[in-house]
């Protein structure tokens, strides 16, 4: 017969009262108070190159979206060799993308 379990949990309020269980999903939410998170800065930035950038943004844009596709190609088909170079292109097309060169 297995023994029982006992537990003992003990739960503080996050700062200014916000409960920090999954139920205070605000923190997820993006309400532009300031702290952006990594996705905004990457769409922020993107737009901003397309403004600067014109067709060169475009094109480097055009090659992020090819490696993505290449991603969930090779994803699908199930080629980790492919997936890996696929990220590989994907990661070099997106800082060539958002850098500030």
């Amino acid at each position: 017969m297995p023994k029982p379990n006992f537990m003992v949990a003990i739960s503080l309020p996050g700062h200014h009262g916000e409960q920090a269980d999954e139920d205070g999903l605000d923190r997820e939410r993006d309400d532009g108070g300031g702290d952006d998170d990594i996705a905004t800065e990457a769409i922020m930035s993107i737009v901003n190159r397309l403004h600067h950038g014109k067709a060169s943004a475009v094109r480097d844009l055009r090659a992020f979206t090819a490696a993505l596709d290449a991603l969930c190609e090779a994803f699908m088909a199930k080629d980790s060799h492919g997936v890996g170079e696929a990220a590989s292109d994907a990661r070099d097309a997106l800082h060539d993308l958002i850098s500030d060169e």
